[in-house]
């Protein structure tokens, strides 16, 4: 008999779910009060939902959204940008990490892949993986994944684009440099993504889509999913983290809010890179007299834990900008017991930091 997991179908606002709801399931998972879960969620409105490490004041505009009701909220773990919609479609997966492979990249590749060929059979799309967490067609993104371990817990979700994006809205909310496109033959959102919809001409039913993402993953990891309902212990930490919640979580990791005002003598650089078929990191360094005085990165950044970047930064602090002590900080980070970065090593953000050290000169 196969092993039953819950299933929860939700139609929430973005911040409900982001804010609220996903990490009230996810503490009650940790904590061993609910069962492995599957959260389906379909959105109410347009909303713009952050990872760990992007920085709204940078990657948002802010001010076009707050004049045409976008909400934008910071989720705590290091996915991307998701800008979610009605035709936005995703399932949040709260498992224990022994039915996964040990590492984010195994993960994705492994969940990608096979749902790719779920998907192909319902829509006939010919969509398939690519590293390093998304999922193509002919060279555009219809599919993607993010998640992260939190002790012996995996929370990820994949999401999917079942209806046209509202691209007009997508260009003026988001700030997007144009190394984005690097690595891309695509140079904009608009070339980038495409729906389902978009890919065979006909409308798609919300319910086929929960259909092929059922399908999917009782496929994949040999489960069956039974419709639940929510744990009371898991609304009252919703309620909780709705008492809790400030507008002050959306900004608390900007260049603004974590520097302050530069003090004398204090010298700032920045620079930008584009991993390789993976997203943007930026690095900004504040330099006096050779010493890192503090660091931010930001951008689209995969790692567990997901604070492991922030543990980086504090590392590098009160430290001469020098090649090799840069390099044993990160490299000594790089090297803990469960810690993963996916895309990057530790030359990657030496580079990164000498970069920015560089331009502050």
């Amino acid at each position: 008999m196969s092993k039953e997991w819950r299933l929860l179908d939700l139609y929430v606002d973005l911040n409900e779910n982001s804010a609220f709801l996903n990490p009230a399931i996810q503490r009650a998972r940790v904590e061993g009060v609910v069962p492995d879960t599957v959260a389906f969620c379909s959105f109410k409105k347009i909303g713009i939902s952050l990872g760990f490490y992007p920085d709204p004041e940078k990657d948002i505009n802010l001010e076009y959204c707050r004049t045409h009701d976008i909400s934008v909220t910071r989720r705590l773990q290091p996915y991307y940008v998701n800008v979610v919609y009605p035709g936005f479609f995703g399932a949040y997966i709260i498992v224990g990490k022994d039915c996964l492979p040990p590492t984010v990249a195994e993960i994705f590749q492994m969940m990608i892949t096979q749902m790719s060929e779920v998907f192909n059979r319902t829509w006939g799309i010919e969509a398939q993986f690519r590293p390093f967490n998304d999922m193509e067609v002919k060279g555009r993104k219809v599919s993607w994944m993010g998640g992260s371990f939190f002790g012996e817990i995996w929370s990820g979700a994949s999401v999917l684009l079942y209806k046209p994006s509202p691209i007009g809205q997508i260009n003026q909310a988001l700030n997007i440099p144009p190394e984005k496109f690097a690595d891309k033959e695509a140079k904009s959102a608009a070339e980038r993504a495409v729906s389902v919809e978009e890919l065979i001409g006909q409308p798609v039913p919300l319910q086929q889509v929960r259909k092929a993402y059922h399908q999917a993953i009782e496929k994949i990891f040999g489960v069956k999913l039974q419709l639940g309902q929510l744990h009371e212990v898991e609304m009252a930490y919703e309620q909780e983290n709705r008492r809790n919640y400030s507008p002050d979580t959306l900004l608390a990791r900007t260049e603004g809010k974590k520097f302050g005002v530069r003090g004398p003598g204090v010298k700032r650089g920045e620079t930008i890179w584009k991993v390789p078929r993976g997203g943007l990191i930026r690095a900004v360094v504040l330099v006096k007299e050779g010493v890192i005085q503090n660091l931010l990165f930001s951008g689209n950044l995969l790692c567990s834990p997901a604070a492991a970047l922030e543990e980086v930064e504090e590392a590098l602090k009160g430290i001469f900008a020098e090649e090799k002590r840069i390099k044993e900080k990160v490299q000594a980070v790089y090297e803990k017991p469960g810690y993963q970065f996916t895309g990057t090593n530790p030359d990657d953000l030496v580079r990164l930091v000498l970069e920015a050290v560089e331009k502050s000169a």
